[in-house]
């Protein structure tokens, strides 16, 4: 989990547009910081993704990550 002020700070110290991705938290989550499936891929990270404290991770959300940084889930 990361705190607002830490990604803030990383926000505002990368303004590359390529830095936002859309991605769908694998179907086996069950607690900790999840693996993740982008968008065009068929199998799950290895690399466990942050989130926001805000955000709740479930498996099959579909979530916007932005700079690294689990955003939330997206609709």
């Amino acid at each position: 989990m990361i705190n607002r002020s830490t990604f803030a700070q990383k926000i505002n110290a990368s303004k590359d547009s390529s830095a936002i991705k859309f991605a769908k938290i694998e179907p086996d989550y069950t607690a900790g910081r999840p693996r993740l499936i982008f968008d065009g891929e068929l199998i799950p990270t290895i690399k466990k993704y942050p989130f926001l404290s805000s955000y709740a991770p479930k498996a099959n959300d579909r979530v916007m990550i932005i700079s690294g940084v689990i955003q939330g889930k997206i609709v």
